[in-house]
């Protein structure tokens, strides 16, 4: 079997997993260290990156001018056998109008109320509750999480780049975990990593119309007012609060214990045990 062939997932290069593919731009070629823990990884490279040998016997690498492009042609070919496998896939309509997609793992004593759409291949724990018209796609759900009415966990991520000089989406292949004790109000969208994990940490409180966007990760006990958005690969660090209708740059840290004023924009890290507000927020 080629080896292209034989990879059916993906991952980062910062977190690698065994068995998946990824990109490495030459400038980053300081993360080929954590390719030593994982195993038969397919690595799409720029020309120029200098890969030692043990690595190199290790893995296979693909070398090309355009690493991020070739990564997405190869994804774009996995999105299209998921989707060509889902279209023979049948989804349960319960009494009360909500649909469930197979291989759904559901807990004891979760309510669906009507019309919530759940995806295949999802995770409900115990004792989770979902509202009405909520759909759940690539997730998995922890016990006692409270989703109100029409939150979206799991949307695509939005992240471009050009093909042929148009402008194209990525592929979204990566998934949402939420732990418990969460909430998440209503109206509010969660996208799913584009290569991992979207995490919502234990005993996080996330009020209505927010945005969290892809590869996000927002630590226990930390509460996001409503109207907050988020670009992606924001973390967020344990008993934090962002305040009503604030704005947060992708990539960002915003450190534990710290405090974003009410409709504040933060384009720079915050430290621990920090408040910060206004715009640009400090």
């Amino acid at each position: 079997m080629n080896y292209l062939d034989s990879i059916k997932a993906v991952s980062y290069i910062g977190d690698p997993v065994s068995n998946t593919a990824m990109f490495l731009s030459a400038k980053a070629g300081k993360l080929l260290m954590y390719l030593n823990d994982v195993n038969h990884c397919l690595i799409f490279a720029e020309h120029g990156l200098e890969v030692p040998e043990k690595l190199q016997q290790n893995h296979h690498f693909e070398f090309s001018d355009n690493p991020r492009l070739a990564y997405y042609q190869f994804t774009k070919n996995l999105e299209y056998k998921q989707i060509k496998k889902n279209r023979n896939r049948i989804y349960t309509t319960l009494d009360n109008g909500a649909k469930i997609g197979e291989n759904v793992k559901i807990g004891n004593h979760v309510t669906i109320e009507p019309f919530v759409f759940i995806d295949h291949d999802c995770e409900i724990g115990d004792d989770t509750f979902i509202g009405s018209g909520t759909i759940i796609r690539r997730s998995k759900i922890s016990k006692n999480v409270h989703i109100a009415e029409q939150a979206v966990i799991g949307a695509d991520a939005f992240n471009l780049i050009q093909v042929d000089g148009n402008l194209s989406n990525m592929p979204t292949l990566g998934k949402v975990e939420i732990e418990k004790n969460s909430y998440i109000g209503s109206h509010t969208i969660i996208s799913a990593g584009l290569a991992g994990y979207t995490r919502i940490f234990a005993h996080t409180q996330i009020d209505a119309n927010c945005h969290i966007h892809h590869d996000c990760q927002i630590s226990k006990n930390s509460t996001i007012c409503a109207n907050v958005k988020m670009g992606g690969f924001v973390q967020i660090g344990d008993n934090c609060f962002i305040g009503i209708g604030s704005q947060i740059k992708n990539r960002i840290k915003i450190g534990q214990n710290s405090l974003v004023g009410i409709g504040s924009v933060v384009i720079r890290n915050v430290v621990n045990d920090t408040i910060v507000y206004g715009n640009p927020a400090k």
